[in-house]
């Protein structure tokens, strides 16, 4: 993109522009997050897909993306049936070589919850270990827990330092009704361990919804930004926002987002690497399988090439 064309989309503080096609970026690589491809899932402990792995990847692999992602409770299922090295060739096959892993909660509880946790972060490490996997996502709580941000920053950094050993990076993502709400409570997180095991998360949805500035994001030092996904939807929350969160996203390009200015902001911060599409909404549950991943790729690869829409 052009210095004139990143002008042009940046916004001024919290302001959302109406829509408009960005330059084409040839070379940008989609990841297929693991919510899109689910299928109809139930959310939950064990909110595996109903589909097999293998199909997954190769309606991911046709569709165009270079990437797929993966939760804890459907890895476990996969890795039940296929070693390592088998998911290597299943993703390899299909050309799909970004990995993307979440999510990591409750890294700063105690008890039960915390012991859940740290088996989900063992799962998490070691499978980015052997498939190569240079991100994994961690939130936030959503269920009213107020640990003090010096603990989340220190708990944040052994998961950086984790995640450097093996040779990715834990993305933070905060989300207006976590209790990482914005961008500077996730910065004073992720501390100096941006762009050395930790750097942020950024969700189009979350960013939209939490108002968060995109003059702060495009300023922030190269290296901060871990990952970025897009998804579209209303401006304004309809019903709670975990509902809304869950059933109600948009395919890119069909809701009122200005994703164009997103993309700029976080692109003039120096990213760039893959962006993660993900779709969370019943209508996308409800899709065939081929359909979920053709509507999904191309309605995002438009936003930086111009692409026609598949038939």
């Amino acid at each position: 993109m052009t210095a004139a064309a990143m002008r042009l989309y940046l916004p001024q503080g919290n302001s959302f522009s109406a829509p408009v096609a960005v330059e084409g970026a040839p070379g940008v690589d989609l990841i297929a997050c693991y919510w899109t491809l689910a299928g109809a899932y139930v959310f939950g402990e064990d909110d595996h897909s109903p589909w097999r792995f293998r199909e997954r990847a190769e309606a991911a692999g046709r569709a165009g993306y270079t990437g797929f992602g993966f939760k804890q409770a459907d890895l476990r299922q996969i890795l039940a049936h296929h070693s390592c090295a088998e998911v290597r060739h299943i993703l390899a096959d299909n050309g799909l070589r970004h990995v993307e892993l979440e999510a990591l909660f409750d890294w700063c509880a105690d008890g039960e919850a915390r012991r859940r946790s740290d088996a989900d972060r063992h799962l998490l490490l070691a499978t980015a270990a052997e498939l190569g996997a240079h991100r994994i996502k961690a939130a936030g709580d959503f269920g009213g827990a107020n640990w003090p941000v010096e603990h989340m920053h220190n708990a944040f950094q052994v998961l950086a330092r984790q995640a450097r050993d093996v040779g990715s990076t834990f993305t933070l993502e905060p989300i207006a009704f976590s209790n990482i709400p914005d961008l500077d409570t996730a910065l004073a997180i992720i501390g100096n361990s941006a762009g050395k095991g930790g750097g942020l998360m950024l969700d189009s949805w979350h960013v939209t919804r939490g108002r968060m500035s995109l003059a702060q994001i495009a300023a922030l030092p190269p290296g901060t930004i871990g990952g970025a996904e897009l998804d579209d939807g209303t401006l304004e929350t309809v019903g709670s926002p975990i509902a809304d969160t869950l059933d109600r996203r948009r395919l890119c390009g069909e809701g009122e987002f200005d994703l164009p200015a997103f993309i700029a902001a976080v692109q003039a911060s120096g990213y760039n690497g893959p962006w993660g599409v993900e779709i969370i909404s019943a209508a996308q549950r409800a899709l065939p399988l081929t359909a979920a991943a053709t509507r999904s790729f191309d309605t995002t690869a438009r936003l930086f090439a111009g692409t026609p829409l598949s038939d």
